[in-house]
This record gives structure tokens, sequence and C-alpha cells, in this order.
């Protein structure tokens, strides 16, 4: 049944697509993430979508989250409804998106070797140039976690003398001021300094923020490259109000069920870079980033409050060349490289502490060659190896894995694609992955737990040991863009992962599962009808199961099966203009219901509408959300209902979602 659903949308997208008009010429759009050079999208076997700052400046998006909602195939769990506390998974991730899409700043990555979610309250929205998505998997070139994808966000660099400043009061007591200075000299070099507070108390009772950022950059241009160096603060203190059951939720949707609940998280980074031109054939790039996060706070755990602290110490040495040749008498580019991270990871809570080095290292190479001047063959392999040296320690009652303990794996990657331009307007591609990802320091940990208590009272079950979950992508795709910036593109794809890593809802913890198949299809779409008119939208349809294990049958959680969007962006003159978006989620199934037991999340749909007006150097501009006031929940989880007498049942939790609000925005930019 589900095969003829997606055959149904395969056909109907391809007579869409196919009918349109093929006599435009389309600009070139240059990417960065798929080569980790600028490459233009043109020479890509992989399914970018590139969101532009003037996009996100139009659709008024307060939080990197607002605008990836504007792009198809991401499935996104924010739990308050501001992007605070949020994950993004590509093409059929939810509760472990953090460990299978990758995330990164400018090619720096923001994913963690333990389970805790990359941190995306660290940048503003308006120090982004742009967001690639690529949505296809990625482990040749990145190794691990670039299972479903990779976002990376690239941010403004300096291009002249400018200084930028923004005040935002909303609903909810919400406040915000930015501001930021940047300069060119003649003589090469460059920089940009930015700074944002923010303060709320968001929709929900105890769960105010208060978040400082503070993020520098500075270069040096010169005829063969650059150097440069980035720096990051930031600070964060942010109340957790819980998951709700279904009675508290129906009683007050704001309430808060743990009134202590809070982290603090203290973020600082930095990171040297070199690009340089050796040959005019051969360019070389190498970064070395060093990242500190220190995190306190107080989570409730079956109405009882824990509190814990966590440390992580993240180094990352990227060294990679560019080399242009012919091979057979045919142009081709080599890229190659290796990747070093080294993570120093310490947690402490009341069921004690975990003490990891996690070190990964991987080789790679990748060629594409130019059968034709519009045909691209491109192929590539990757070696990655990591090596976690562990200590279990579950206080007085002993060490689950004693200090010392190593835990090494290795695993391959490999790609096979093309991209063939038939025209200035349309491209086809398509590619095959080998991907991976490693085990977590805390999937580690919590196993070792688990089989430690097992033996030492005799009771539960001792589970193995998760090995790497390892999976092949089958993709293929067609795009179609003009002069006019009109665009459209389809991307069907297949996703088998073998022992995949999903959060075990009888064992309370993350292990390989059984394997999995995720069918799926993208659409998306912008078309200017006017000088002044822009629609856009996307649509995706996503059929995931499990093909193995105890769950085999089963549809996978928290994925819809249809997801859209629509826009309208009406720009009245240079000054005035306005943005609508539709928003569409389909019903889900709670995160954590791998036995399909439970009724599902419902589906909602809300509108968003963005007005701004330009003075001179001055622009003012009113955001309202969920225009009409819609009641529903971004997030739904299986728990247990501690309330009841032992051993509670499982429950239904819901994370509500803010009704109608606003914010309002003034900005000078000179």
């Amino acid at each position: 049944m589900k095969n003829h659903e997606l055959s149904r949308c395969l056909y109907f997208g391809l007579v869409f697509t196919l009918y349109l008009p093929q006599i435009a010429q389309s600009l070139e759009t240059i990417v960065v993430s798929d080569s980790r050079f600028d490459t233009s999208i043109y020479d890509t076997a992989a399914a970018i979508t590139v969101i532009s700052e003037k996009e996100i400046r139009l659709s008024g998006a307060d939080h990197i989250i607002d605008a990836l909602r504007n792009s198809g195939g991401l499935q996104i769990s924010d739990l308050f409804g501001d992007g605070t506390d949020a994950s993004i998974g590509l093409r059929g991730f939810s509760s472990t998106a953090g460990q299978n899409t990758l995330i990164m700043i400018d090619g720096r990555r923001l994913n963690n070797t333990d389970n805790g979610l990359p941190d995306l309250n660290s940048l503003s929205t308006h120090d982004i140039d742009r967001v690639e998505v690529v949505k296809s998997s990625m482990s040749t070139l990145y190794g691990d976690k670039a299972v479903g994808g990779i976002i990376n966000v690239i941010t403004k660099k300096s291009r002249a003398v400018g200084i930028h400043a923004n005040v935002k009061y909303g609903s909810y007591d919400n406040r915000q001021a930015y501001g930021s200075i940047e300069n060119y000299h003649d003589n090469g070099i460059e920089y940009r300094i930015s700074a944002q507070h923010h303060l709320t108390d968001n929709y929900r009772d105890n769960n105010r923020l208060e978040l400082t950022n503070l993020n520098a950059r500075a270069a040096y241009h010169h005829d063969k490259g650059q150097l440069f160096v980035e720096l990051q603060g930031s600070k964060q203190g942010l109340q957790l109000p819980g998951a709700l059951f279904s009675d508290l939720l129906r009683r007050d949707r704001r309430q808060a069920l743990n009134s202590g609940d809070e982290i603090q998280t203290d973020t600082t980074a930095g990171r040297l870079g070199v690009q340089y031109f050796i040959l005019p054939q051969v360019q070389f790039r190498v970064e070395y980033t060093n990242r500190f996060n220190d995190i306190t706070g107080t989570i409730s755990s079956a109405g009882n409050a824990e509190k814990f602290s966590s440390k992580r110490h993240h180094r990352e040495l990227t060294p990679r060349f560019n080399l242009s040749f012919e091979l057979l008498g045919l142009e081709s580019i080599l890229y190659m490289g290796l990747d070093w991270f080294e993570t120093d990871y310490l947690i402490q809570s009341r069921f004690g502490l975990t003490d990891n080095t996690q070190t990964q290292y991987g080789y790679y190479g990748r060629l594409m060659t130019s059968i034709t001047d519009r045909f691209k063959l491109i192929s590539g392999f990757r070696h990655g190896a990591v090596n976690n040296n562990i200590l279990v320690d579950t206080l007085s009652f002993g060490r689950s894995l004693p200090e010392g303990t190593e835990l090494d794996d290795t695993a391959n990657a490999f790609e096979l694609g093309f991209s063939y331009q038939l025209n200035p307007s349309w491209r086809l591609f398509s590619r095959i992955d080998r991907n991976y990802r490693f085990v977590t320091a805390d999937e580690y940990s919590a196993i070792a737990d688990n089989n430690f208590f097992s033996q030492l009272f005799a009771f539960g079950t001792t589970v193995p040991i998760p090995v790497t979950q390892q999976g092949y992508s089958l993709e293929a795709g067609i795009s179609w863009e003009n002069s006019d910036h009109s665009q459209l593109s389809m991307q069907v794809y297949r996703l088998d992962i073998d022992d995949e890593i999903v959060f075990d809802p009888v064992l309370f913890l993350n292990t390989n599962l059984g394997d999995s198949r995720r069918n799926g299809l993208i659409l998306e779409g912008r078309h200017a009808i006017t000088e002044q008119i822009t629609l856009a939208g996307s649509y995706s349809y996503l059929d995931a199961k499990f093909t193995s294990g105890q769950f085999v049958g089963k549809e996978l959680t928290f994925l819809p099966e249809h997801s859209a969007r629509a826009s309208l962006s009406y720009e009245l003159n240079d000054k005035t203009g306005m943005f609508i978006e539709w928003l569409g989620q389909g019903k889900r199934l709670f995160d954590g219901d791998y036995a399909n037991e439970f009724e599902q999340l419902p589906g909602y749909a809300t509108f968003n509408v963005n007005t701004w007006h330009r003075i001179g150097n001055i622009q003012m501009s009113l955001k309202v959300n969920n225009i009409f006031d819609r009641h529903y929940s971004d997030s739904g989880i299986i728990g247990f209902d501690f309330r009841q007498p032992f051993p509670s049942p499982l429950a239904e939790t819901y994370y509500p979602a803010p009704g109608i609000n606003f914010m309002l925005s003034l900005s000078y930019s000179k």
C-alpha cells in the first residue's frame, strides 16, 4: 500500500516537473558543503537546498530552526517552540537526529561524541549568510553522523565597512538586542564582530531563557589565499518545564511538570584556518578547532530531581587538498584529506560518573571526472576509525567499565554518482552511498550500567555492547532553475540502515534495535510570479519501518508520513513587503512507541505572517506566529507515568507549542 502511494507521489511529481518550460537560462550557485571546497551546484550528485540570507530576512525567522522549517525533508522536534531545545533530522531521523544528521557552522562540527544535541543557540540569524542543506548521505567526505545528510550554516564575512544594530520585543516578555561591526581594508585585512543578548519567559511556566553570544572573525587575504581566526563565546541559562501527561495538558497547557529543572551551558570556541593555492591547480585548506562546553543543571526523573554536571573539550584538525588535472584526457578534480577529532567528555550524576576520551580519524578521497562538459562522474572512498578510552563508575557499587577500558571500531564509506546537465536549466543526478555512525559515549555507559546492575542484583536483561551502525543510501533526482530564480527539484531515496541504534523503551537505553528502511520523496519549488510576488513550497513523503529485530514490520516513531509548507512573499516596493507562510505536519507516532501501540500525535497546520517597512537605513517589522492560535504539540514522547504505583505504566507525554505570539523588530544598517 505504501509503495503504491509513493509511486503516485512520484508520478505526479514527474508530470509537474517535466511540464515546466525549458527555455530558461539558470544562474550558477556556488556551494561548499558537497566537496569541502567551492563547487558549482551543477557539479554535485547530491540534493542540495540553499536558504539565502534574503529568505531568512523576509520570513522574519528569529532562530535558525525557524529558517530550516522552510526546507523539505527535515524532521524538527522543538520542545518549547522557540528553537532553544530542538533537534533536526534529515530524511527520517527523530530521537537520534543528533547522531545521524551532521550540523556545522562554516564546516566546524557542532555534533558531540555523546548524546547531547548540537548547540544551535550560539549564532544569531543576523550572522547567517546562507544555510546549505545537503539531503544526501555524506559519510565519504565527513565520516561519522552524516547519515541522513548535513546542514552547514555559512556565516557572513566582511566585504566593506558596516554597522548593524537590532532590537526586538515580543510575547512572553521576549527582549533581544544585537549589534555587529565589520570592515574590509585595502591591505587585505578583514574583521567582523557581533554580540547578542536574549531574555524571554517563553510560553510555559519555568521556561525562562537568558542567552548571551559573542562572535568574532579576523582574516588576512593575499594573492594566494587567506589566513583567518575565529572566536566564539556563549552563555545560556534555560529553565526546563518538562513534558505534560494528557490530563495535565487538558487542565493547563502552560504549566510546568517540574518547577526546579534548569540547565546552564557555557561554551567557548576558537578556530584557526588557512586557505592557500600551492599551484593554480592545487588548493590546500586546513582548520584547527578547540571547543569547550561546561554544563550544569537539575533534571527530574520519575519525579525526583537530580543534579548533574558535564564537561567537553573537543579538538579537530582537518587538512585537505583539491587537485585539478587530466585523467585519460578528461578534466578531473581530486579531493583528498585527513580528519582528526578528539573529545574529552566527563559527566557526573547521581547514577555515577562517565569519563571518556574518544578519538576519531578518517582519510578520504573523491574523484570528479568530466566525461563531457555536461556529464560529471563522482566516486569516493573513506576509511574511519574510532577509539574510546572509557571509565564508567557507578559510585559505591563499583565500576561497570574499569579505567583504561578501550572500545575500538572501524568503518568504511564509499560513494558513486553522476550529475548530468541536460541543458542550462535542467539537471539529473543519482548516487549510491555507504554510510556509518559510531556509538556514543553515553550509549556505551548506559549499557555498561544496565549490565552491571543486572549481574549485581540478578534482575533485568544483559544487553550486548552496541556495534557501529552502517547503511546504504540510494538516491535520484531532477532539478530545474531559470534566470528569475524560479526553481523546482524532486528527489526520491531509499535509506537502508543495518543495526540501527535507537532508544529502546523497554530497557530505557539506546541499543541496536534492528535493521530499518526509509523510502522517501522530497519536492521543493519556488516561482517568481512577478518581480514583486514569489510563491514557494515543499512536500515530503516518508515511509519508514523496521525490517528486522523485535519490531520487524513496525513503523519508526515520530516521523510524519506527509509534511508540507507553502509561502508567499510580496514586495510592494523596495521599502515595504509581506511574507505569509503555512506549515503543515502530518500525524506521528509518539517517540519511543516502537510497538505502534498508542494513538498517534495529531498533525497540525499553522500560519505565520511577517510584515516590514524600511525608511532609509531603518527597518521595522512585525512577525505574528500561529495567527489562528492553534493548540498543538510539536513533540510527544512515551514515558513512565511515575504518579502511578510501581511498576509505573507507560503513557503519552506532550510538549505543547506556543499559541499566537508576536515579535516587533527595529533594525539599523549602514
